[in-house]
Parts: C-alpha cells; sequence; structure tokens
C-alpha cells in the first residue's frame, strides 16, 4: 500500500490533508516507517517570544527554539525515512512567505522566518544531490489567517501529488520537477 508519513494529526489543515490522502488510496501515518513515498512536514505556528519589533532586537533564545523547531525535528524525522522512500518519494514542508526575502513584510518573528529561510537552502542541497536518486520536494504555503485551513489543505493535495514534469504538447522536454518553488493557497509562486 501506499504510505504518506503526515509530522502532525493535530488541527483542521492537517485533519484535512490526511483525508484526502486517504481518499486517493493512501495509508497516513503519523509516525516514521519504511517504504513512505510521501513525507510532509506540517511544522507551523509562531514560536513563543519570537514577536519582538524590528528596533526591539533578536531574542537569541526565541530564534534558537525557531531554529530546533522548524529545521533540526523536521529534518530528524525526514531522516529516519529518507533511505527507505519509496514511489514518488516526495518531500513536503510547509513555508511562508514571511521567510521570502523578496516577498516578506514581515516585522515580527525574525527567528521563524531566519529558521525557515535556512530550511530551504537546507532542501536546495538536498534536492541538488538527490534529483538523480529520483526525490522529489514541494514547499506550501497555507497563507495561515487568510485561506481557510480545508481549502488551504486542497490545494496542498493537489500540489504535493501533481508531477510538474511538462508544460504539455507543446514543450514535452521539459522537467519542472528540478525547480525548488514555494507555492501558496491560491496557487501563486512565492520567490523565496
Amino acid at each position: 500500500m501506499k504510505t504518506a508519513y503526515l509530522t502532525r494529526k493535530e488541527g483542521a489543515f492537517s485533519q484535512r490533508l490526511a483525508l484526502r490522502f486517504r481518499e486517493a488510496g493512501y495509508e497516513v501515518v503519523f509516525e516514521p516507517q519504511k517504504g513512505v513515498e510521501f513525507f510532509v512536514d506540517l511544522t507551523c505556528g509562531p514560536v513563543p517570544g519570537d514577536d519582538r519589533a524590528a528596533g526591539e532586537g533578536i531574542d537569541a533564545g526565541a530564534a534558537e527554539e525557531a531554529y530546533r523547531r522548524i529545521v533540526c525535528g523536521p529534518l530528524l524525522k525526514l531522516e529516519k525515512v529518507f533511505p527507505d522512500m519509496t514511489g514518488k518519494k516526495r518531500i513536503c514542508f510547509l513555508a511562508s512567505r514571511s521567510s521570502s526575502v523578496n516577498w516578506s513584510e514581515a516585522e515580527r518573528g525574525y527567528g521563524e522566518n531566519m529558521a525557515r529561510a535556512a530550511l530551504y537552502q537546507i532542501l536546495t542541497i538536498t534536492k541538488n544531490t538527490r534529483l538523480k536518486d529520483g526525490y522529489t520536494f514541494r514547499l506550501f504555503d497555507p497563507m495561515e489567517g487568510e485561506a481557510h485551513p480545508e481549502k488551504a489543505a486542497d490545494a496542498a493535495f493537489v500540489y504535493f501529488t501533481r508531477d510538474r514534469y511538462d508544460d504539455g504538447p507543446d514543450n514535452p522536454g521539459r522537467n519542472d520537477e528540478g525547480n525548488l518553488l514555494v507555492r501558496d493557497a491560491r496557487g501563486r509562486e512565492i520567490p523565496w
């Protein structure tokens, strides 16, 4: 049976995404195991203490906690399933436009934003070394607070499961799986 490993089951977004995978015939698990086809990290939300404005300085403890939570924790979970992934070998992470160098208008949450920027770089390096082994990657911004969680989960499911190999009959040779993109719940590409 095809398996999707979701790292979080709490919340409307996570529950709806799990439902969509089940409807598509996937076994959904919340613990690492061998033979995972989809790894979906659902780490989200602000880190306590990471709410200072630009002129107030950065809370070093909150920034460290953000890095542990957003980078270290999810990558440790991925490491447990990575060598034994099968099928699409699709690695999916939640993203945030607040951590985009080009789009961010954030005035707070610098620890989380810096941690996400670091995560994107790590995923880029991993993608560059593992594409040849069949691994593919997705980054998705659920637009928390702006998009209904269930609609955002529906959009995430489509983005996570759809291949991006070609643009149709006019461009059959294009392989877009080599690009690491961030898409939001409206389907927009977010530069990072």
